[in-house]
C-alpha cells in the first residue's frame, strides 16, 4: 500500500510567503514548489498537483516531505547541488600567476596556448577563470606621465587661459598635423544593408604637413597647407596668425608645443619685436593640454581618415575646404577643469 501523503497546514503568515514566491520575478523551480505547497494545502492528490505544477508525482511528493519537515526552508536547494568542483584553489591561483606572466618568445597569451601551458584546465574553464579575476591578456594599453618638473605651473597658467581668459585678449591653440598621406583609393557608396567599402590597396602620391591654429573665443580655425614643418614654415604661419588676429587685440597668447622649430632664432627674434604676442608652452606629454588636438581628431575623422586623394594637392584643397566650412558653423569647446585621469 503507498504511503498517503502528508497533510499541509499553512498559517496565514506561511500562505503568503509562499504567494510571494509566485511572483513572475522568482525563478522558475522555486515558483513550482511553492504552487505544490498551496495546492496541497487545498486538499489536492499529489497526482492532481503534478497535473497542474509540472512536475513528476515523485517530485511533488519529495517537495511536500520537505516541507513538512523543515518548513519553507526546506523548498530550497541543497548544498552541493549542480557540478563538483574539479579545480583545487592551488590550481586556480596558479591560472592567474601564469596568465600575468608573458610567454617567451610571443607577447602575450591566448586561451588556447594558455590551456595547452597549463594542462589541467579547458579552454572554456579557463575562460571563465580569467573573466573571474578579470584578466584579459588580448588586451594592452599605453601609458604616458609628463615628466617636466614645471607641469603643475604650466597646466594652470594653460587652463587659466581657457576658463578665464584676459580682457581683451585672444587665445590660440597652434600645432602642427605631419606627414598626412594623399593615398588614393578604390570606394564604393554605401547602400541599404552594406556600408561604405574601400579598397586594402592604394596609390601614394606624398604627404603634406597641416598647420593650425584653433581660436579658443569663437572656435574658427585658420589652417595652412606646407611640405615640411621646420621653424622656417612655422615663422611663416605665425606671421599669417599675427595678420588674421594680432593688430586686432590688445594681447595674443599662443598655446604650443615645445618642438625644436618653435625656438629657434629667427622665432625669437621675431618675437621681441612685437610685444602684445606671449607664448605659452604646454608641459612635456602633454598635448590633451592643448585644444587644437580635439580639432585634429575632427578632421582625421570626417576627411583623412576615410579620404581618396589623387594628389597632394586635391588632399590640400580638401582639407582647406574642410576648415572654410567649419568655420562657418564653428563654436568654441567647453573645456572642464576636472582631473583627466579620472575622465
Amino acid at each position: 500500500m503507498p504511503r498517503p501523503p502528508t497533510a499541509i497546514h499553512l498559517s496565514e503568515k506561511e500562505r503568503r510567503l509562499l504567494v510571494e514566491n509566485t511572483r513572475p520575478s522568482v525563478q522558475h523551480r522555486f515558483v513550482q514548489r511553492a504552487r505544490v505547497i498551496l495546492l496541497a494545502a487545498e486538499g489536492m492528490s499529489n497526482k492532481e498537483i503534478a497535473r497542474h505544477v509540472g512536475l513528476s508525482f515523485v517530485s511533488v511528493s519529495v517537495w511536500r516531505q520537505r516541507y513538512a519537515r523543515h518548513g519553507i526552508v526546506g523548498l530550497k536547494d541543497a548544498s552541493g547541488r549542480g557540478r563538483k568542483r574539479r579545480l583545487t584553489h592551488d590550481q586556480v591561483l596558479r591560472i592567474a600567476m601564469v596568465a600575468c606572466q608573458p610567454p617567451a618568445p610571443t607577447t602575450h597569451w591566448s586561451l588556447r596556448r594558455l590551456a595547452d601551458e597549463l594542462q589541467f584546465v579547458r579552454k572554456s574553464r579557463l575562460h571563465e577563470i580569467l573573466k573571474g579575476f578579470d584578466l584579459q591578456p588580448h588586451r594592452s594599453q599605453m601609458w604616458c606621465f609628463s615628466t617636466d618638473p614645471d607641469f603643475e605651473q604650466k597646466q594652470a597658467d594653460i587652463v587659466g587661459l581657457y576658463l578665464r581668459p584676459p580682457k581683451n585678449a585672444l587665445v590660440i591653440c597652434f600645432d602642427e598635423k605631419p606627414c598626412i598621406q594623399a593615398n588614393e583609393r578604390e570606394q564604393r557608396p554605401m547602400i541599404p544593408g552594406h556600408p561604405q567599402q574601400r579598397s586594402h590597396e592604394y596609390v601614394r602620391h606624398g604627404t603634406v604637413d597641416l598647420f593650425a591654429a584653433f581660436c579658443v573665443n569663437d572656435g574658427r580655425v585658420l589652417g595652412g597647407i606646407e611640405e615640411r614643418h621646420r621653424g622656417i614654415e612655422f615663422l611663416k604661419f605665425m606671421k599669417l596668425v599675427y595678420r588674421r588676429w594680432g593688430q586686432r587685440h590688445r594681447t595674443l597668447h599662443i598655446i604650443l608645443d615645445n618642438l625644436a622649430t618653435h625656438d629657434v632664432d629667427e622665432v625669437k627674434e621675431w618675437l621681441k619685436q612685437r610685444k602684445n604676442i606671449q607664448f605659452h608652452f604646454t608641459p612635456t606629454h602633454a598635448s590633451w593640454l592643448n585644444q587644437v588636438e580635439l580639432w585634429f581628431g575632427i578632421i582625421q575623422g570626417q576627411v583623412i581618415k576615410r579620404g581618396s586623394f589623387t594628389s597632394k594637392e586635391d588632399l590640400s584643397g580638401k582639407l582647406m575646404t574642410f576648415i572654410t566650412e567649419y568655420n562657418k558653423r564653428a563654436k568654441p569647446f567647453a573645456w572642464c577643469s576636472g582631473d583627466p585621469l579620472k575622465a
